[in-house]
């Protein structure tokens, strides 16, 4: 079957913003290497029907602003990749992996995007709708993006082991203070968040990803000019099951 392909549209036709209607449960897979399948739970909290399709991709964006489904290989397949979801109703995706998942690292995770793309049914015309109004409305098509990890039979831990493992240290460039966490465990470490605090001045960055067995840099831009003080780095980490932990780490420059 050929890929399907949605033009994501932001024209200010409709008033008001859009919301998703469909609901994932769970901010991220974690797809354990012993098991032969995952299962996602998608729920239609909108009054109308939603059609959805569903894949995974290595996480490379498209330049031109459109979505390609299975423009990307992976390991894995997703049953059903196009579903209809009624208005209060549910539907569980099933997430298999193929034997190419052999190609993938044995001693670290890998990580993949799974994709929910949303189409709503076109509303019923009002009984005293004009016709060019009606020509003029636009169903919005939205997205939702979540992480899989997928993590090896032999891979060992969990994500707060991984976190507390981290190492951190920070250097002065400028007006910039830059922050490097080390990361050498073979499992990926999600933040939400990053705030660099010192005296009466605060500074944060939007989260990011620590890779296995790789070190990630985070930039606070200004944050070093005319501040004074001790530094503390005060993050939140996610768990595999999505929760927020928050850490406090102080820091020396150059240390």
């Amino acid at each position: 079957m050929k890929p399907l392909h949605f033009l994501m549209m932001a024209l200010a036709i409709l008033a008001g913003p859009s919301h998703a209607a469909i609901q994932v449960a769970g901010t991220r897979i974690v797809f354990d290497g012993n098991q032969k399948e995952q299962t996602v739970r998608l729920t239609n909290t909108g009054d109308r029907p939603v059609l959805t399709q569903i894949w995974l991709d290595a996480g490379e964006e498209q330049a031109d602003g459109t979505v390609q489904a299975g423009a990307q290989a992976t390991p894995f397949i997703v049953n059903p990749p196009v579903a209809r979801i009624n208005s209060d109703k549910a539907q569980v995706v099933r997430i298999f992996k193929t034997a190419e998942v052999a190609a993938l690292p044995q001693t670290q995770e890998s990580v993949f995007w799974l994709n929910v793309l949303e189409v709503p049914a076109k509303a019923t015309p009002a009984a005293n709708a004009e016709p060019e109004a009606e020509d003029n409305r636009l169903n919005i098509a939205l997205r939702t993006r979540l992480k899989l990890f997928y993590r090896p039979a032999g891979v060992k831990g969990d994500t707060v082991t991984a976190a507390e493992a981290m190492a951190w240290r920070v250097r002065k460039d400028g007006d910039d203070y830059v922050v490097t966490c080390a990361n050498r465990s073979p499992i990926h470490i999600s933040f939400a968040s990053l705030v660099l605090k010192q005296g009466e001045k605060r500074s944060d960055v939007p989260g990011g990803l620590a890779k296995p067995n790789a070190d990630e840099t985070f930039r606070f831009v200004g944050a070093a000019a005319g501040a004074a003080g001790p530094l503390t780095l005060e993050l939140n980490y996610i768990t595999e099951l999505g929760a927020f932990v928050p850490v406090s780490v102080p820091l020396t420059v150059g240390g």
